[in-house]
C-alpha cells in the first residue's frame, strides 16, 4: 500500500517534512509546505500524520469490563480529576488493553485536533490517521526508546505509552513511570547539544546518532498498533454521517420534489395521450363527414391525402385548385383558433362550408374578420346558441382577383 508519513510541527503549514513510501517499499523524503505536498501528488496515498507529542497525554486507566462504547463514555470521568482542563474540551481516543485490563488512552484538546485535521483538509489532504510522534519511535523489545530533538526528549515506554520532557527536565526521567526498575534505554541522539545527566546516562544501553529524525519516525510507524486520534466524531466515516444528518432533510425534500415532478410528468403524458386520441377521433369524424361514402377508416390523415390526390386526378383542375386554395387560406386561421372547434367541412361548387363550435359570438366575429383579411368571402349561414356554446355554419368563397 502506498502511504505518506507526514510530520507536522509548529512551522506548519509553511514548513513540513514527509516520507513517501511506494508500493514496492521505495521511500522518498520531501520537505516544504503542505501545498507543495499536495501538488507533488498525494492522491492515491494513505496519509498518516504525526503531530507534536507534547500536545497529547498518553495514559492508562483501569475500568470495569464493557464494550468500546461504554468504555468511551466512562473514560472522561475516570480521568477528570487528573486533567487540568474541562473534560468537555478534551478528545479521548482509546487504545489497547494490556494483560491486567488497563486501557491505553490518548487525550488531546479538541481545538488542537480539529486544527491539525482542518489544516490538512485546507490543502486537499485527508489524513487516515493522526497520532502523536512519540508512538512513532521504534520500540525495542523489552526496552525503552528516547529521541533528543529540538530541545525535547521524546520518550516511548510501551506500545501505546510515552511522554515528552524538556531537556532541562531530564534529571526527572529515572523517576518517571516505566523506569522504576532501571530498564535499559536506547537513545536516538538527534540533538547533540543536549548533555544527559549521569542518572540518565546510566540507563542508556545503546546510543544511535541520527540526523533528520523523520526517517526514524517513519520506520517506527505501525498503523495496526498505532493509537489513532481520529476516533468517534473525528473518524472520516463519522464525519460523513454528521454531514448526512445535516443535509438529510434537504435531501428528503429534494427526493420528494423529484417524485412529485415524476408524477406530474406521468400525468402530463397521460393527458397528452388522451388529447392525441381525441384529436384522432375528431380527424376521423371530419373525414367521415367529408367523405360519407368511406366504409373503413384506418388512418384518416393518409386517407384524406389519398382522396385529395384522387380529386386532383379525377376532378377538374380548377375545382381541385380552388378547394386547395380555400384550405390553404383558411387552415392556419382555423388551426390558431383557441376558442373554436371544427365540427365538419364540405366542399362543392367552389364553396367550402364549415361547421364550427365556438365559446362565444366574439370568437365567431374574430374568425370572420381574419378570414376576410385573407381574401376569402365569408358568409354566416346560421348561428345557434346552446347554453354557453355557439354553433355556426360559415360558407367560404375565394374572392375574385
Amino acid at each position: 500500500m502506498k502511504k505518506i508519513i507526514l510530520r507536522l510541527g509548529p512551522q506548519a503549514p509553511d514548513q513540513c517534512a514527509w516520507v513517501k513510501i511506494e508500493a514496492d517499499g521505495a521511500q522518498y523524503i520531501g520537505q516544504g509546505s503542505l501545498s507543495e505536498l499536495a501538488a507533488a501528488g498525494a492522491e492515491g496515498y494513505r496519509l498518516l500524520a504525526l503531530i507534536p507529542g507534547a500536545e497529547v497525554l498518553l495514559t492508562r486507566v483501569l475500568l470495569p469490563p464493557g464494550n468500546r462504547k461504554q468504555l468511551l463514555a466512562a473514560v472522561p470521568y475516570a480521568l477528570e480529576e487528573s486533567l487540568a482542563a474541562e473534560i468537555e474540551e478534551q478528545h479521548f481516543a482509546l487504545g489497547a488493553l494490556d494483560e491486567q485490563g488497563s486501557l491505553a488512552v490518548a487525550v488531546i484538546a479538541r481545538e488542537r485536533l480539529t486544527y491539525w485535521r482542518d489544516l490538512c483538509r485546507a490543502h486537499a489532504l485527508e489524513p487516515a490517521a493522526i497520532m502523536p510522534e512519540i508512538l512513532a519511535l521504534p520500540l525495542p523489545e523489552n526496552g525503552r526508546a528516547m529521541l533528543l530533538t529540538d530541545g525535547l526528549a521524546l520518550v516511548r515506554t510501551g506500545l501505546q505509552e510515552g511522554f515528552v520532557l524538556e531537556a532541562d527536565a531530564l534529571p526527572l526521567l529515572p523517576a518517571m513511570p516505566g523506569f522504576e526498575s532501571g530498564t535499559a534505554l536506547i537513545l536516538y541522539q538527534g540533538d547533540a547539544t543536549v548533555e544527559l545527566p549521569a542518572a540518565v546516562e546510566a540507563l542508556v544501553s545503546e546510543r544511535r546518532p541520527i540526523g533528520d529524525p523523520l526517517p526514524l519516525l517513519a520506520e517506527g510507524v505501525t498503523e495496526k498498533e498505532a493509537l489513532n486520534l481520529l476516533q468517534g466524531e473525528y473518524t472520516p466515516q463519522a464525519m460523513w454521517e454528521r454531514h448526512w444528518r445535516q443535509w438529510r432533510r434537504p435531501a428528503v425534500l429534494l427526493l420528494a420534489l423529484l417524485l412529485v415532478y415524476t408524477a406530474l410528468g406521468v400525468g402530463e403524458n397521460s393527458r397528452l395521450r388522451r388529447y392525441s386520441e381525441n384529436l384522432t377521433a375528431q380527424i376521423e369524424q371530419i373525414y367521415r363527414q367529408t367523405f360519407p361514402s368511406a366504409q373503413r377508416v384506418v388512418n384518416p390523415r393518409v386517407q384524406m391525402e389519398q382522396q385529395l390526390k384522387a380529386l386532383r386526378g379525377e376532378g377538374s383542375a380548377s375545382t381541385a385548385q380552388n378547394f386547395l386554395r380555400l384550405l390553404d387560406l383558411s387552415g392556419p386561421i382555423l388551426a390558431a383558433g383557441e376558442n373554436m372547434r371544427l365540427r365538419g367541412l364540405r366542399y362543392r361548387a367552389g364553396e367550402l362550408d364549415l361547421d364550427l363550435e365556438l365559446n362565444d359570438l366574439q370568437a365567431l366575429d374574430s374568425i370572420k374578420e381574419r378570414l376576410d383579411g385573407q381574401g376569402v368571402i365569408v358568409e354566416i349561414q346560421s348561428v345557434n346558441t346552446r347554453g354557453e356554446q355557439v354553433q355556426a355554419r360559415l360558407q367560404l368563397k375565394e374572392a375574385p382577383r
